[in-house]
C-alpha cells in the first residue's frame, strides 16, 4: 500500500495506484509538512504583503489585489474560469493516476493546501466517485482545465490560495505519461521478441537471418546501454548463434541499434517523469525551508514535453524498421500467397504502412506551436500534453505495426520446418498459429496477437521504478 511521506514516489507507484488501484495513506511527516505548509501560507496572508494568486489576481490581473472578504468567492471563481476542458473523459486509470500525481504534490510541501483539502483528495482517489475529467484543454504551463475538473468535483470549501495550488501542476502530463512508460515498457521487449521472429522467418525460406549482427563482440564494440539489452534479448529468443547469409538487410541487422535507442529514450523519459513527480511545481511556491511564498517557473515543463517529443521520435523509427522487415517478409511468401496456402491476408502489409504513415506525422513536434497569451504575460507555454496525447496513439500505432509483423513471420515458420526456437518463443509461436488456424479475422487478429506478444515480453528494468516501501 503506498503511503506517502518523503521517500521519492516512483513510476511503479503511479501504476499500482492507477491501474492495480491500490489505497493510499499519509503517513505521519506528510501530514506535518501539510500543516507546516499552510501555517506559512496563512502567516503570509495576515502580513497582508500582496502575494501572486493568494491575495491578487490571476494572470493580466497580478497587480489588482483581492480584499480579505473577496477571498473565498476568489476561490469559486479561479475554479469555474478554470473549467474550461472539452472533450472525451480520461479512463478511470488516468483519472486516478491524476489525482494521484496532485496529491503527492500536495505532500511536498509547496503548495500550502489544508490538511482537509488533502484528505478530501485522498478519500476521492480511495473511495471514489471519480470525476468527469475533460481530455482536452491543457497547453502545458500546469494542467489547468484537468486539474480544475477534479477540484470542481472535491467536497471541499476551499480556503484561500487553494483553488491555485489545487491547480499548479502538471499532473496530467507527469502521471498519465507514468502510465504511457509502463506500456512503453513492454513496447520495448516487444520489439526485440518480433525482431526475433522474422529473423527466424528469414533463415527458414532464404540463407538469410544471420544472428551475427546481435552477439556479444558487436555490442561489445558499441556499448550503449539499450543496444545491448536489445540485442540479448534477440539472442535469447534465436536460442542459437546460427550465423546464415554475409549480410542481411538493414532493418534485420541494426535491429538492436533503433530498438535500443527506444529503450534509451525510455530510461530518459522515465527520469524526467520521476523529478517532475516529486519536484515542486506550484507558483507561488511554499517554501518550508524558508518560511515563504515565492514567485517561480517551475510549472514550465519543457524537459517533460521534449522527452515524449523525443519517444514519438523513436517509436516512429522502430515502425518504420518493422514495416521494412515486413516487406521482406510479404516477399518470401509471395510464392505460398499464390498457391492458396497462406491464411494471413496480403494486404495487411498495407495496412502496417498505413499505419507507419501516421506514426511520421505523429513524430513532427508540437511543443513549439503558437503560445496561448493573456495580455502579454503567459506568453509561453510547452505543450507537453498534447506531446503526450500524441504519444498515446503513436503507442498504440507501433504495438499493431510490430503484430501484423509477428503474425507474417509466424505465417512463414508455419510453412516450412523452420530453425530452433527458445521456448517461450516456440510457445508464443503456437499461441499465434492457433489464432491463425481458427481464420481468426484480421481486425480481431491484430489486438489477440498483441495481448499475446505482451504477455510473452517481459518489461525491462526502468530507472526510477521502484515502489514504495518506506517511511522517513
Amino acid at each position: 500500500m503506498p503511503k506517502l511521506s518523503r521517500v521519492p514516489v516512483t513510476i511503479a507507484d503511479v501504476v499500482a495506484v492507477a491501474r492495480a488501484g491500490e489505497r493510499v495513506t499519509l503517513s505521519s511527516v506528510a501530514e506535518r509538512d501539510l500543516s507546516a505548509s499552510r501555517a506559512i501560507v496563512e502567516a503570509v496572508l495576515a502580513d497582508r504583503v500582496p502575494v501572486y494568486g493568494l491575495n491578487t489576481e490571476l494572470g493580466a490581473g497580478r497587480d489588482i489585489v483581492v480584499s480579505a472578504e473577496r477571498l473565498e468567492e476568489f476561490q469559486r471563481r479561479t475554479l469555474r474560469n478554470s473549467s474550461g476542458g472539452i472533450g472525451p473523459a480520461l479512463s478511470d486509470e488516468q483519472t486516478r493516476a491524476l489525482i494521484f500525481t496532485r496529491l503527492v504534490g500536495f505532500t511536498r510541501g509547496g503548495a500550502g493546501v489544508t490538511p482537509a483539502l488533502a484528505h478530501a483528495y485522498l478519500a476521492m482517489l480511495n473511495d471514489g466517485p471519480l470525476p468527469y475529467v475533460p481530455r482536452t484543454g491543457s497547453v502545458g504551463a500546469a494542467d489547468l482545465t484537468h486539474l480544475a475538473a477534479v477540484a470542481s468535483a472535491v467536497s471541499h470549501v476551499f480556503q484561500p490560495h487553494e483553488a491555485l495550488a489545487a491547480l499548479s501542476g502538471n499532473s496530467f502530463s507527469v502521471g498519465v505519461g507514468a502510465l504511457v512508460l509502463d506500456e512503453l515498457a513492454r513496447v520495448v521487449t516487444t520489439s526485440d521478441l518480433v525482431v526475433a521472429l522474422s529473423v527466424s522467418a528469414l533463415r527458414a525460406h532464404s540463407t538469410g537471418g544471420s544472428a551475427s549482427p546481435f552477439s556479444e563482440p558487436v555490442q561489445r564494440a558499441h556499448p550503449a546501454v539499450g543496444q545491448a539489452a536489445s540485442a540479448a534479448r534477440i539472442r535469447a529468443a534465436l536460442a542459437d548463434a546460427e550465423v546464415g547469409s554475409v549480410q542481411d538487410p538493414v532493418s534485420f541487422r541494426s535491429a538492436p541499434q533503433v530498438n535500443g535507442a527506444l529503450a534509451d529514450a525510455v530510461s530518459a523519459a522515465a527520469a524526467v517523469v520521476t523529478l517532475e513527480l516529486n519536484a515542486r511545481s506550484e507558483n507561488p511556491l511554499v517554501d518550508l525551508e524558508s518560511g515563504s511564498m515565492v514567485s517561480g517557473g517551475n510549472f514550465q515543463a519543457l524537459s517533460l514535453a521534449l522527452a515524449y517529443e523525443q519517444l514519438r521520435l523513436a517509436l516512429a523509427h522502430v515502425a518504420v524498421t518493422s514495416e521494412r522487415r515486413l516487406s521482406k517478409l510479404s516477399a518470401l511468401g509471395a510464392t505460398a500467397r499464390r498457391a492458396g496456402e497462406t491464411r494471413v491476408p496480403g494486404l495487411l502489409w498495407y495496412s502496417g504502412a498505413a499505419l507507419v504513415s501516421e506514426l511520421r506525422h505523429l513524430a513532427n513536434p508540437v511543443t513549439l506551436a503558437a503560445p496561448t497569451l493573456s495580455e502579454g504575460v503567459e506568453d509561453h507555454s510547452s505543450n507537453a500534453a498534447v506531446a503526450l496525447q500524441l504519444l498515446e496513439r503513436s503507442v498504440a500505432l507501433t504495438r499493431s505495426v510490430l503484430a501484423i509483423e509477428a503474425v507474417s513471420a509466424v505465417e512463414l515458420l508455419g510453412l516450412v520446418d523452420g530453425p530452433a526456437l527458445a521456448p517461450r518463443t516456440a510457445e508464443l509461436v503456437v499461441s499465434i498459429e492457433s489464432l491463425l488456424g481458427a481464420g481468426t479475422p484480421a481486425h480481431e487478429l491484430l489486438p489477440r496477437a498483441e495481448e499475446l506478444l505482451e504477455a510473452a515480453a517481459t518489461p525491462p528494468v526502468v530507472s526510477g521504478v521502484q515502489p514504495l516501501d518506506d517511511e522517513i
